[in-house]
Order: structure tokens, then C-alpha cells, then sequence
């Protein structure tokens, strides 16, 4: 049997300390650590991040969702996808209507789930502004909606700190992107296949920036790489093929919508469409699935709302579109420009709190020109 030690047989022993120059070997270290630091937010910025990009995600949302309880019970919101939310620049609508809104859309994301949950909140009875690609808002996935509202219903104190301290350091670190991690990196490289086989995976990598408030744009590599803008035009086209949507999908969608915009009106708010621009193969194939006349005026019709479509406008059909499916960041400001200006003109809600506003504001010459007669 092993004998046991008794502390006597302790008494007196001592741990030798390796000679080692500790402080030089500290400072070697540090010294090391921050050289590595420096190289690697130098080629992160080599490829196009830049700090100050803060990154989005549901603690981002979070924060934006809150703001609706602490503030009036009119405010104006947007909600969405991708779409929406890259193709608005949020100063425009301040600098138009003197408040800027609240930005709730989401990438990926179905905007129904997030409609009833504002049609179901009695404080809020503001404007509503649903952007709406019809392959994500005619669908049975939710996509990361419902996540984000159960995220909010129980975020900790531990992730709300957390989500501060990123923010904080986003601002001076662009390594610090979430789909510029090393591990993430070396997930997605392109490793050679062999012929005819597929690769693993089919994803979008960055696409986007995001400053405060969720001001969200289309990466701006993503104007001048020829190599990003194919691959991100690729994943679009695999995601948004598929068969026309069902008659029954787009009746039953009509009808909640309808259901929850009523809620909203009943307290005072109102609910208006947009139709960002899409083109190439994305517009085309949006055609085929969605047809217009049965999809994006039936869901206008049944809900007795207002609706800016691209498509109606000539100047929103010239807009610069990278990969097919989103503005560029110059186009969205004159995007933003386009259709605020046609709500202006058109809802009532908005003429009532906002009208003076445009019509006080003195029209440049090139917001002259930008302004286009509606399409016949």
C-alpha cells in the first residue's frame, strides 16, 4: 500500500524557482503579443475591414427594441430584411422628417413574427415600415426573428455588459469582426475539392457594416471585388430558387397581416410597404416565384395600405446593385431619399406629423434631378 505523506514530512520543503530573468521574459512576451496584435488588425484592414464597424447581431436588436418602450408610442420603425435594412440610411428620413427611425429589420429574416409582435405591444401605435423581399416574407421559415424576441425576453446582465465591452472595442479593432475570426477564416477557405464535387459549404461571408443605431450598408468591398460580388450573387441565386409560392401561403400570409396591421391601427399607428430594388437573375427569379400581380399587390390590396414598389419608379430602377439584391451605399441614400418622399406625399399619418417639413425644405438642383416622374 502507497504510504501517506503527513504534513511533518512536509515541513521544510521548498519549490526551487527556475533562474529565469523573469521580467525580460515578461516583456519579450508583451512585446510579441503586441507585435502579433498590430500585424493582424493591419491585414484585417488590408482586406477592407475598418474599426468603427460595430457589427450587428440580437444584442444590436435588443437595444434598438427597447428604445420603443422607453420612447413616445408614435415612433417611426422599420422591419424587414436584408434588404430594408441595408437600403436605408437612416439621417436621410431624420433630416426629411426631423426623427430618425427605429431599425428592427434583420438579415435573413421573415418580418411577419416581428409584426405581430408590434401589433400585440399597446404602447406602440407609430409608423410601420415593412420592407418586403417576398422570398423572405412569403415563407414558412421565420428565419432569426422569433430568436431575437426570445433573446430580448431573456437577456442576462453578463451578456449585456459583454455586448458593451465588443461595442466599445469595435470602435478601435477591426480584427474584431465576427466573420473575420481566425477560426472562421479557416472554416471557410476555399480548400481545393476534387473534380466534380461540390465544396462543403455555400455561405455569404461579410456582407455588411454596421454603425450605431443599426445603420446598416452592403460592404463597401463588395462595390469594387469582382470575386465577392460573384460569390455573394451565387448564394442568392441558390437560395431564392425554388417553385411559385402557393395561392394558399400568399392567402394566409394577406390574411394575419391584415389581422395585425387592423391591432395597430386601432391605437392610432398605421403600416406602410416598400419594395427595395433587386436585379438580374435575383429580380428574375423573384418574377417567376412572385408574381406581382398575385403576390406583392394582392398583400397591399388586402391590407388597405400604401405600397412604394421599385418597379414603379424609373430613377429606382437605375440604382447601383452589387450582387443583385442589395444597394450600394450611395444608392441607398438616394434610395431612402426616393420613397420617403413618396410616403411623405402619400400617407396621411405621415402628412399629419411630418408634411411641413418637406414641403419647408428647399429642393436642391440635384435633388431635382435625382426626382423622377412615376413610371405610367
Amino acid at each position: 500500500m502507497p504510504s501517506s505523506t503527513s504534513s511533518s514530512d512536509l515541513q521544510g520543503f521548498e519549490r526551487s524557482v527556475p533562474g529565469i530573468p523573469w521580467l525580460p521574459t515578461l516583456a519579450l512576451v508583451a512585446s510579441l503579443t503586441m507585435v502579433l496584435l498590430v500585424g493582424w488588425e493591419l491585414a484585417m484592414r488590408n482586406l477592407g475591414l475598418q474599426p468603427g464597424d460595430l457589427d450587428d447581431g440580437r444584442a444590436y436588436w435588443t437595444e434598438e427594441r427597447r428604445k420603443l418602450n422607453a420612447g413616445p408610442r408614435d415612433p417611426l420603425v422599420i422591419i424587414g430584411d436584408s434588404r430594408i435594412l441595408f437600403d436605408t440610411n437612416l439621417e436621410t428620413w431624420k433630416e426629411l422628417t426631423g426623427r430618425r427611425p427605429i431599425q428592427l429589420a434583420l438579415m435573413g429574416a421573415n418580418a411577419e413574427p416581428i409584426l405581430h409582435d408590434l401589433a400585440s405591444d399597446e404602447h406602440f401605435a407609430g409608423l410601420l415600415v415593412i420592407g418586403t423581399a417576398e422570398f423572405s416574407y412569403f415563407s414558412h421559415d421565420a428565419g432569426s426573428m422569433p430568436d431575437v424576441i426570445e433573446y430580448m425576453n431573456r437577456e442576462s446582465p453578463s451578456q449585456r455588459i459583454g455586448h458593451y465591452l465588443y461595442r466599445a472595442a469595435s470602435r478601435h479593432l477591426a480584427f474584431l469582426d465576427s466573420n473575420y475570426t481566425l477560426f472562421t477564416l479557416i472554416e471557410r477557405h476555399p480548400w481545393r475539392e476534387r473534380e466534380n464535387v461540390k465544396g462543403p459549404y455555400l455561405d455569404v461571408w461579410k456582407i455588411s457594416e454596421a454603425y450605431d443605431g443599426r445603420q446598416t450598408y452592403l460592404w463597401s468591398r463588395l462595390e469594387r471585388d469582382a470575386e465577392l460580388r460573384r460569390h455573394a450573387e451565387e448564394v442568392w441565386v441558390d437560395i431564392f430558387a425554388g417553385e411559385a409560392v402557393a395561392a394558399e401561403l400568399v392567402d394566409e400570409v394577406s390574411a394575419r397581416s391584415r389581422a395585425a396591421i387592423e391591432r395597430i391601427r386601432a391605437r392610432g399607428g398605421e403600416v406602410v410597404w416598400v419594395r427595395p430594388p433587386s436585379a438580374g437573375p435575383i429580380l428574375a427569379t423573384e418574377r417567376a416565384r412572385y408574381p406581382r400581380r398575385e403576390v406583392w399587390d394582392r398583400l397591399v390590396r388586402d391590407t388597405g395600405s400604401f405600397g412604394v414598389h421599385f418597379e414603379d419608379f424609373p430613377a429606382m430602377r437605375q440604382y447601383e446593385i452589387p450582387d443583385s439584391s442589395h444597394l450600394s451605399r450611395a444608392s441607398a441614400v438616394e434610395f431612402t431619399e426616393a420613397y420617403v418622399r413618396e410616403l411623405l406625399e402619400n400617407v396621411p399619418w405621415l402628412q399629419e406629423r411630418h408634411g411641413d417639413d418637406v414641403r419647408n425644405r428647399k429642393v436642391t438642383p440635384l435633388e431635382a434631378h435625382r426626382r423622377a416622374p412615376r413610371a405610367p
